[in-house]
């Protein structure tokens, strides 16, 4: 059966909100103001799942990319910049008003521009094409360019498609300050050497075929190795902006001892060990720490120690720590580790985080001894659903 409706608003993950006798529908593919012909993909019991039959009014998109309707990793690309930060900050109000009943006080919306941001990419190979896997599926959209990603990443997968008679089951490419690439697949080594001599890093089969086996980036007076496992933050102008209000934060106090809870290769935990006596940092990942350590080192670091474990086998172990600033993955805190950091009671607890509905979560928790002294949002990600969000928390 189908149905005609009004698209009235946008969800969290940028799908369009309409009703059906009285019952909200999600239907990807449209914004605010669309009249949509759909059918009922799913019924749950509080809402549909719709998709789009066709347009009877289409809302102006702004069109910048031409994969958008098929690749789906851009769900926002069609909404103007400033609109999709409009829907990024009622997101973030909504959950606190609904989740906490707070009203929340966005103090500062961290933005840059919205194209050629992305500083990674990994694409997939399949029957000889190379591109990304259509959301939710193992589904190949192959592309030429990618309009979130970075010149030198575009121009890299231009030429890769040259090559493309080489079977490649996963490229990534890295472009920070200098530009690393790691292949894998049934590709002969002289072929990737000879068509990408430029390249300062490349690793085929998960063997070093040039360079350092590492490349650096520059965030704020710091030199950071980025190597081809680890994690590093994909929008480097966006999260450097975020560490530079932070780092203007802990100028102002007198901390003397610090946990970087999730720290990655450590670049927060360098970053402000200029401002605190004593940094430590800790991850899971052991090539992360490896990196953090040569970090340690490039930077002639001191006052920091680095630890790889799962941050809940070791918190309990600390005591008057004063600072502790978390940065976990996407599913937020675990229940240990929030319970060890709110009885450890530190002064301050800086969250960064990718994922407001576990951020707000774990909120519920440290509120009741905490206060949010500052909260901004970051636009890590334009283009997409996806925001990064720092509260800053004090005790009571």
């Amino acid at each position: 059966m189908e149905y005609k409706i009004e698209i009235e608003k946008m969800d969290h993950f940028g799908r369009g909100i309409g009703k059906i006798n009285n019952k909200i529908i999600f239907v990807p593919h449209t914004v605010k103001g669309d009249i949509v012909v759909v059918k009922i993909v799913k019924d749950k019991k509080k809402f549909y799942e719709g998709e789009v039959i066709q347009y009877s009014k289409k809302t102006p998109r702004i069109k910048l990319c031409p994969y958008s309707n098929v690749c789906g990793g851009c769900s926002f690309i069609d909404i103007d910049y400033k609109e999709q930060l409009k829907i990024k900050i009622e997101k973030i109000k909504d959950l606190f008003q609904k989740e906490l009943g707070i009203s929340i006080e966005i103090e500062e919306v961290i933005s840059d521009s919205n194209t050629n941001y992305r500083n990674k990419i990994r694409l997939h190979g399949k029957n000889k094409k190379l591109g990304f896997y259509k959301e939710k599926t193992n589904d190949l959209v192959t592309i030429d360019e990618c309009i979130i990603s970075k010149d030198e990443i575009n121009s890299i997968m231009k030429r890769l498609n040259l090559i493309i008679d080489n079977n490649m089951d996963e490229v990534m490419i890295r472009s920070n300050k200098e530009v690393m690439l790691d292949i894998k697949g049934s590709i002969s080594k002289d072929i990737v050497l000879h068509h990408f001599k430029d390249i300062d890093t490349i690793y085929l089969n998960d063997f070093l075929i040039k360079g350092k086996g590492y490349i650096t980036e520059d965030i704020l007076g710091k030199t950071f190795m980025i190597s081809n496992k680890s994690f590093f933050q994909v929008n480097t102008k966006i999260c450097s902006k975020i560490f530079s209000k932070i780092l203007n934060y802990l100028k102002t106090k007198n901390y003397h001892k610090a946990l970087d809870l999730y720290c990655g290769v450590g670049v927060i935990g360098i970053l402000i060990s200029d401002y605190i006596d004593k940094v430590i940092g800790i991850e899971v990942i052991d090539t992360a720490i490896q990196d953090a350590n040569q970090n340690k080192k490039l930077n002639k670091v001191n006052n920091i120690d680095f630890i790889c474990d799962k941050v809940e086998n070791r918190i309990h172990e600390f005591q008057d720590i004063d600072l502790i600033i978390v940065d976990p993955p996407r599913s937020g805190l675990d229940k240990k580790s929030l319970s060890s950091i709110i009885k450890m009671n530190p002064e301050t607890i800086i969250y960064i985080s990718c994922n407001p509905n576990t951020l707000i979560r774990d909120l519920k928790e440290m509120l009741i001894r905490y206060k949010i002294e500052s909260f901004f949002m970051a636009d890590m990600f334009p283009n997409t659903y996806h925001v990064e969000c720092v509260a800053l928390l004090g005790r009571k």
